[in-house]
């Protein structure tokens, strides 16, 4: 947008005018990525003491009051410090919010009930590519203003709504309050049989150590015993996504679509790019859980290395045909589908799947931290990699990506497991013995033995 440049930018033209520099976009979408450093220790400590529910709470809060101050910052110091602590709230909405609705999911549909984070986030990125096209001829301040603005009103709303849920039955277990946690269960399972619910609880308490107190844990452990697997496979997909070509198909993609040519316009393309990302992330919501977390996870990451590998070698073709630049902005859109239909859903299923209970809050945290930091570089470092001024690889750069994506299969083949279907206690039992990421699918836990033995009895 022309006034945010206007308002923003550090560079001053011959008529008087200003625009954003490379540095000046580099600042504004990269350094906020950094408010992990203070959001995700945030959330780890209060999400332990305080538990799930407050801290989302604070996090709206915190939410609230940067967005007003991102809305009226007078300089692009402003606007940065703001979307800075924006960003550390968010990443406390992230962190909470994937433990939460993995705690208090039924297991038959927690993948499809994770998963609606990506999709609310595809959601969203639709309403915010049409606001801003609503507002992309506006010649006033107001053009980037009111889009801001929203962001306030959201965070209020989040607030309000949070006030009416309850804290998980296993994070009141971790304190020792059993009582509050039948409440809860009781609550978030309403028309369940009491034999049901008393099989559930059973398997709550089954989970290894719960009953310890968090506040008193190590984070060493995250890295001891099988723990050290497990924190490796929650960092394994949500970091792989990072050199996935994700930057170029969301921070950078209005950007590197104008710089292709073609006939359509980059902001049209972009829109587009959005819906398919949208509907790819209902569908891995669905799928997810029919087809697995591991099949889908080595099938979408099989075909976005086909989808990089097209793009990187149309890049050694001449743009000036026009079958080149379309056939390069069609592949960004299935892209856009395939991404989020696969590392969508799976990066918050598995992050919050994966630890044991007592370090979920911990290896959440940690997952997301690094993510954040390998956002920040990537971010960062792109523009300076693909840009005409500088490395100008252009639509080369995929093959990187498409080199990344190989790798990953490979360490999905061979790491990630199958955690479909499966209660906490199961997979603490899978991971203690452990089993090799290909048997988790045909392993029978004896927890869920002693959970249909205990059924039975109820019955």
């Amino acid at each position: 947008m022309v006034p945010f440049g206007q308002q923003f930018g550090s560079q001053k033209l011959p008529d008087g005018s200003r625009v954003l520099t490379a540095t000046d976009v580099a600042l504004y979408v990269a350094v906020p990525n950094s408010g992990c450093l203070l959001g995700l220790p945030a959330a780890v400590f209060l999400g332990n003491r305080i538990g799930r529910k407050k801290t989302l709470l604070i996090a709206a809060f915190v939410n609230a009051a940067s967005a007003a101050v991102h809305t009226a910052a007078p300089n692009i110091a402003a606007l940065v410090v703001a979307r800075w602590i924006q960003t550390a709230s968010i990443l406390m909405f992230i962190v909470m919010s994937s433990a939460l609705l993995a705690e208090i999911s039924p297991s038959e549909i927690r993948g499809i009930l994770t998963g609606l984070s990506i999709v609310l986030i595809d959601a969203a990125a639709i309403v915010a590519q049409g606001v801003n096209y609503a507002f992309s001829k506006v010649m006033a301040q107001y053009a980037f203003r009111v889009p801001l603005g929203i962001t306030v009103a959201i965070a209020v709303l989040l607030f309000g709504a949070l006030l009416f849920i309850d804290d998980s039955p296993t994070h009141y277990l971790s304190k020792g309050n059993e009582e509050q946690a039948w409440r809860s269960l009781r609550r978030i399972r309403r028309g369940y049989t009491e034999a049901d619910l008393t099989v559930e609880m059973a398997s709550l308490k089954h989970q290894a150590v719960l009953v310890e107190t968090e506040t008193q844990m190590s984070r060493k452990e995250l890295f001891k015993g099988t723990n050290r697997r497990r924190t490796f496979i929650a960092l394994a997909v949500a970091n792989m996504q990072q050199l996935s070509g994700i930057a170029f198909a969301t921070n950078y993609v209005t950007v590197f679509l104008s710089t292709i040519g073609g006939d359509v316009s980059a902001f049209t393309l972009a829109m587009v790019v959005a819906v398919l990302a949208f509907a790819g992330a209902v569908a891995g919501l669905f799928i997810v859980d029919r087809v697995g977390r591991r099949f889908l996870a080595l099938s979408s990451f099989s075909i976005l290395f086909v989808i990089n590998l097209v793009v990187g070698i149309m890049g050694f073709l001449p743009l000036t045909n026009p079958a080149v630049p379309r056939t390069i902005a069609a592949f960004c859109c299935m892209f856009a589908f395939f991404f989020a239909a696969g590392f969508g859903p799976l990066t918050y299923i598995l992050s919050a799947e994966v630890p044991t209970a007592r370090l979920k809050n911990a290896s959440s945290a940690f997952c997301f931290f690094c993510v954040a930091c390998f956002a920040t570089v990537v971010v960062y470092c792109l523009p300076y990699i693909a840009d005409a001024g500088y490395g100008n690889l252009g639509a080369k750069t995929y093959l990187i990506f498409a080199a990344w994506m190989l790798g990953c299969i490979v360490v999905t083949f061979f790491c990630i497991p199958e955690t479909k279907g499966r209660t906490p206690a199961e997979l603490d039992e899978m991971f203690a013995i452990k089993l090799p990421a290909r048997k988790f699918k045909g392993m029978f836990a004896d927890s869920a033995l002693a959970s249909r033995e205990q059924s039975l009895m109820c019955c």
